[in-house]
């Protein structure tokens, strides 16, 4: 198992909390933690996932760098690692 910290910004924030820890299962991906993630907070499923896939708009960083959502699939998560969450930005 792993242990690790999912931080969340803005509008997330407020509906997620800002940071939450979570155990997973060795081998895990970013994808899977989220996942698993999501079943612990109620809201995240439907504001970071569109039919189980990851929505495309959501901004991630993983360790402080950010990546895509198709890269969440293939990295694997080890304990201690933080995934932050950031929602879609527009602006003027």
């Amino acid at each position: 198992m792993a242990e690790i910290t999912i931080r969340a910004f803005a509008k997330f924030r407020e509906m997620f909390g800002a940071e939450n820890v979570i155990s997973v299962s060795d081998g895990s991906t970013v994808l899977d933690s989220l996942l698993q993630f999501a079943k612990t907070a109620s809201a995240a499923e439907d504001e970071i996932f569109e039919g189980g896939v990851l929505k495309s708009h959501i901004v991630l960083m993983y360790n402080r760098e950010r990546i895509d959502s198709e890269d969440a699939t293939e990295i694997a998560v080890e304990d201690g690692d933080e995934i932050v969450l950031y929602p879609p930005v527009s602006g003027g």
